[in-house]
């Protein structure tokens, strides 16, 4: 188990732990901070924090035509908006009227050090943030090469025979484009977008086989995915497909460790589908976590919540306020596999109905 384990963490997560809800039953389907002087070799080329003086233009501002200056044909969606409300205009990228193509490359290294941050920059290689207390904003990663199953971004270090090191301080990723596109999709089908912990906030995420994986995530560290899209996934051969997932998150050493997924929008659509969220104790047990706000879309189920592999779930699970598309095998489901316990929470939770208030189907039956 254990060397089954490290070798899913070196690469890809999806290949081999992710499946099919292995329980359920399954029915035909219905439908800024600065660098810190240590690191400043390793971040000659990304940009600083903006300063003051790069802030947007007050609403009086001109342009050199004396006329009032335009926004951006798009804008970020409003802040707290739920994930019904998100688009690939208003998130990522696209929501502050930038492109992949029009940003400058980044040529730093692919291990950033610590207080590293990379603004506005594409890069062109897989990242690894296992220095932590690193920040990307408003950049294009699009890798053009890659290790088969190898994710985009981690914060994994050094594997050994039996697991990975886990970061030690906090990764953000906010306002960026997270983008398999340039990879061929038998490179990239049991890959993840993000592996690890930490902060993604307003990212767009496509052209992947897998999106937010948070998995090898330590004991101290919190994680928190917030407002991004995630579309677009590719599978290929008998590849498991999941918009995003949770395979560990135990509070043991730190009872007050929390994991939230909150006002996304996650769409797994490939074929190959798990579903749109899918919590597994695969790795490890999981505890703490609030799936608040979101929209789930796609095949499989959208939301699964599996004890498993010797672990278990906890008993402060949270499901509130979220949407489900209600297609392929249905809402959400639950395996206990020892567990005494479903949900600590299941509240207002519906099928999405984009002409009615507030987007309220029917309401999402309680797994």
């Amino acid at each position: 188990m254990r060397l089954r384990l490290a070798a899913l963490l070196t690469g890809g997560v999806i290949v081999l732990a992710a499946c099919s809800p292995t329980e359920a039953a399954q029915p035909t389907p219905v439908a800024d901070s600065s660098t810190s002087a240590s690191s400043t070799s390793a971040t000659s080329s990304s940009s600083a924090a903006p300063s003051s003086s790069s802030a947007a233009p007050s609403s009086t501002a001109k342009s050199a035509t004396n006329g009032p200056v335009k926004p951006p044909a798009n804008s970020p969606a409003p802040s707290g908006s739920p994930g019904w409300k998100l688009t690939q205009g208003n998130t990522g990228l696209a929501a502050h009227g930038l492109h992949c193509d029009s940003l400058p490359l980044y040529t730093g290294p692919g291990a950033p050090a610590a207080g590293t941050v990379i603004s506005g920059k594409r890069v062109e290689q897989a990242l690894t943030l296992f220095a932590g207390n690193i920040t990307i904003e408003k950049s294009c990663i699009r890798p053009k090469n890659l290790g088969e199953t190898a994710p985009l971004i981690t914060t994994n270090g050094p594997c050994g025979s039996n697991s990975c090191q886990v970061t030690g301080a906090p990764v953000t990723i906010r306002d960026s484009n997270i983008d398999g596109s340039a990879l061929p999709a038998k490179t990239i089908a049991g890959s993840c977008a993000f592996l690890g912990v930490g902060t993604l906030q307003r990212n767009y995420i496509s052209g992947m086989g897998s999106g937010i994986c948070f998995y090898n995530t330590g004991a101290t560290l919190s994680g928190l995915a917030e407002g991004n899209y995630v579309r677009g996934l590719r599978s290929d051969g008998e590849s498991h497909n999941d918009g995003a997932t949770v395979r560990d998150f135990p509070l043991d050493r730190n009872p007050g460790r929390t994991l939230t997924f909150r006002n996304n929008r996650i769409d797994c659509s490939t074929g190959n589908d798990t579903g749109a969220l899918f919590i597994q104790t695969y790795g490890g047990d999981i505890d703490n976590v609030t799936v608040e706000g979101n929209l789930l879309e796609g095949g499989g189920y959208q939301l699964g919540l599996e004890s498993g592999f010797d672990n278990l779930y906890g008993r402060n699970m949270k499901s509130i306020n979220n949407r489900f598309s209600g297609t392929g095998w249905g809402a959400a489901y639950v395996s206990q596999k020892g567990a005494s316990h479903k949900w600590a929470v299941w509240q207002d939770n519906f099928l999405h109905d984009a002409g009615a208030p507030d987007a309220k189907g029917k309401p999402a039956p309680t797994p």
